[in-house]
């Protein structure tokens, strides 16, 4: 079962999808499987109405964004909706002392997966409700990963070898 949320950019405000869109304001999972995050733009691809394509080999800094607000997150978001490829978020705490040690991690995967994997860093504090969807719930960092709008796989802690085969099996 998947859990379907909206972010409409008109009004800033997320929905669900339970029998109907339902307004929601609170940062809880409700029960599923699966989340799966849909904008304008992805709405389409999500669901089939408009073809995914394999990512160019250029649409893939080699580095890591840092994402500071929700507007650049739906930027983001969209851009990565119409192609067949990995999104990593690693959601962390900028007070953490694991940060500059998930910066090295994060630099070197996004130079591995250049073209194939999207790496970006969400401070939580700027997207306290959007980590909540994606169940990070204190431990920093935290990576989600998703594959047209819908999530795959998550990491819990600064764990090299696990992100690693998460990313592998995200990229099929």
């Amino acid at each position: 079962m998947n859990s379907y949320y909206y972010y409409l950019e008109d009004s800033r405000q997320w929905f669900w999808w339970s029998g109907g869109w339902r307004k929601t304001n609170d940062g809880r999972r409700y029960p599923a499987v699966n989340i799966v995050i849909l904008t304008e733009v992805s709405f389409d691809y999500v669901f089939g109405r408009k073809p995914l394509t394999e990512p160019p080999q250029d649409s893939s800094p080699g580095t890591v964004i840092s994402i500071k607000d929700m507007e650049e997150w739906q930027s983001r978001w969209d851009n990565s909706a119409r192609y067949n490829k990995l999104l990593v978020y690693a959601f962390y705490d900028k007070n953490s002392t694991l940060s500059k040690a998930m910066d090295k991690l994060l630099e070197k995967l996004a130079k591995q997966y250049k073209g194939k994997a999207d790496f970006c860093k969400l401070d939580v504090d700027n997207f306290e409700f959007l980590a909540g969807l994606c169940g990070v719930e204190g431990a920093y960092p935290t990576f989600v990963l998703f594959k047209t709008c819908k999530q795959v796989g998550k990491v819990v802690g600064l764990k090299d070898d696990e992100l690693e085969r998460s990313i592998e099996r995200g990229q099929h």
